[in-house]
C-alpha cells in the first residue's frame, strides 16, 4: 500500500501538470482565437467568461487522455533515471505492482473522460446554443468597425466611417456564378433582420450597381437607383464550437439517430441492388439481341459499351449514408477518446525497462511524440470514414487497438528479455 500510495500520488502530481499543459495549448487554439474574431467582445466579461466555461467541454474529451500518457510517461521515466525502480525490483517486489495504481488511475479517466462526452458536451452545448441566440438578439447590428474591410462568404465589405449601424463610403464587391457585382454607396443601413440565422438587411442610399461577366469582359450591366438593400449572411462569423451536431450529442441520441436512418439506407441499398440487376439484365438481353441479329448492331454495341461502363463505375458496393457514417463514427469516437486513456497509459508501461537521463522530462517528450501520432491516427481514419463500404466502428477504434497491441507486444519483449 505504501508502493500504490506513493506512484498514485506522482501520477496525480504529474496529471495536473500535463493536463495544465494540454488545457492551455487546446484553449488557446479552439478558443481564444475564435473569440478574438467573433461578435462577443461587445458584452461584459462575465457573460464572455460563461461562453467560454460552456465551450470547454469540447477539447477536455482530448485533454484527459493525453494528459494520462503524459503523467504515466513522466512517473515512469522519474522512477527509472533515478534508480527507484530498479530497487524496487530488487527488493523482490514485481514491476506489476508498479504499474497496478497507473492502469487503476487510467480507467478511473476513461469513466471521466465518457462522462464528459456523453453528459457533460451535450448539456453544455444546448445551454451553450440558446445563450448565443440571446446574446445575438441583444445586439442590434452586426460589428464593423471604421475603415475595415470585411470578408464574408463570397461578399466583401469595404466601408469608411461608421456610426452605431450607419455605415459610410461603402464598396461591396460579389462574385456568383460567373457575375461579379460592384457595389458603391455613401451610406448604408445596416439591421438584424433574422437572429437565428444571422441574416442582416444592407439598405443602401443612391447606390450605383456594375455587374460584370467573367467570361465576356466586353459584356457589363451599370445601374443606379434611389436605394438597394442585400441580405448578408454572416453565420460563419459566428463560433460553431458546440452546436447540435452530432459529434455534440450524447450516445443515446446518436443510437437513435443511427437507428433512425438504418431503415432508409437499407432502403437506398436495396434500391441499389435492384437497378444493379436490371441494368446487368438489360445488357444481357441486348448482347443477346445483337448475337441474334435482331438489332443494329453498331447502335447496340455503343449502347453497351456505355451502359457497361456506368454499372462498372459504380463499383460492387453501394455507397453508404452520408449521415448513418457520420453518427456511427461519432458514437464510437466517444467509447474510443474515453479508452484512449487506458491504452495510452498501458504504452507508456515499457518506459520502466529503460533508465534515461532527465527521465521525466524524457518521459514527456516521449508522451508528446506519441500524442501527436494517436492524434494524426485519429484524424485520418476519420476522414476515411466516407471511403468505406461498411460501418466504420472498427475503423475509427483502429487507433486504440493499434497502440494496445503495440503496448503488449513491448511488454512480451521485454519481460522474455529480462
Amino acid at each position: 500500500m505504501l508502493l500504490y500510495r506513493f506512484i498514485l500520488i506522482q501520477f496525480l502530481q504529474n496529471f495536473a501538470v500535463a493536463f495544465s499543459f494540454f488545457f492551455c495549448i487546446f484553449f488557446i487554439n479552439s478558443i481564444l482565437l475564435l473569440v478574438q474574431r467573433i461578435l462577443l467582445k461587445n458584452i461584459d466579461l462575465m457573460t464572455m467568461l460563461e461562453m467560454v466555461a460552456l465551450s470547454m467541454p469540447q477539447f477536455l474529451i482530448y485533454t484527459f487522455p493525453f494528459a494520462s500518457l503524459a503523467a504515466s510517461s513522466m512517473v515512469l521515466g522519474d522512477l527509472g533515471s533515478s534508480n527507484e525502480l530498479l530497487a524496487i525490483r530488487s527488493s523482490g517486489i514485481a514491476s506489476s505492482r508498479v504499474y497496478r495504481p497507473l492502469i487503476a488511475a487510467s480507467i478511473v479517466l476513461s469513466f471521466v473522460t465518457f462522462f464528459f462526452a456523453d453528459v457533460v458536451l451535450p448539456w453544455s452545448s444546448v445551454v451553450y446554443e440558446e445563450r448565443l441566440q440571446i446574446l445575438m438578439q441583444e445586439m442590434p447590428t452586426f460589428e464593423i468597425e471604421s475603415n475595415t474591410v470585411n470578408t464574408v462568404g463570397n461578399i466583401v465589405l469595404q466601408n469608411g466611417e461608421t456610426e452605431g449601424n450607419i455605415i459610410h463610403d461603402i464598396v461591396l464587391l460579389s462574385e456568383e456564378e460567373g457575375e461579379n457585382r460592384t457595389v458603391l454607396s455613401e451610406r448604408g443601413t445596416l439591421t438584424l433582420i433574422d437572429s437565428w440565422n444571422y441574416i442582416y438587411s444592407l439598405r443602401l442610399e443612391n447606390p450605383e450597381i456594375l455587374i460584370t461577366d467573367s467570361d465576356d469582359i466586353e459584356s457589363y450591366g451599370l445601374s443606379h437607383a434611389d436605394s438597394a438593400e442585400f441580405f448578408l449572411d454572416f453565420s460563419e462569423q459566428i463560433p460553431s464550437l458546440t452546436s447540435s451536431a452530432p459529434v455534440n450529442l450524447s450516445s443515446r441520441d446518436l443510437i437513435s439517430g443511427i437507428a433512425e436512418r438504418s431503415e432508409s439506407e437499407r432502403a437506398d441499398m436495396l434500391s441499389w441492388h435492384e437497378r444493379r440487376e436490371e441494368e446487368k439484365l438489360a445488357l444481357s438481353e441486348a448482347l443477346k439481341a445483337v448475337s441474334r441479329g435482331e438489332e443494329d448492331g453498331s447502335y447496340l454495341i455503343s449502347t453497351i459499351a456505355e451502359t457497361d461502363s456506368e454499372i462498372q463505375s459504380r463499383g460492387d458496393h453501394p455507397p453508404r449514408n452520408f449521415y448513418s457514417q457520420y453518427y456511427k463514427a461519432e458514437l464510437t469516437k466517444k467509447f474510443v477518446l474515453s479508452a484512449a486513456c487506458f491504452c495510452l497509459t498501458l504504452i507508456t508501461l515499457p518506459l520502466s525497462m529503460f533508465r534515461v537521463k532527465h527521465g521525466k522530462l524524457t518521459g514527456f517528450a516521449i508522451s508528446l511524440l506519441i500524442a501527436v501520432a494517436y492524434w494524426y491516427m485519429l484524424f485520418a481514419v476519420q476522414l476515411e470514414i466516407f471511403n468505406i463500404h461498411s460501418s466504420p466502428y472498427l475503423l475509427i477504434a483502429l487507433p486504440d487497438i493499434l497502440i494496445t497491441v503495440i503496448a503488449l507486444l513491448l511488454i512480451m519483449r521485454f519481460r522474455k528479455a529480462r
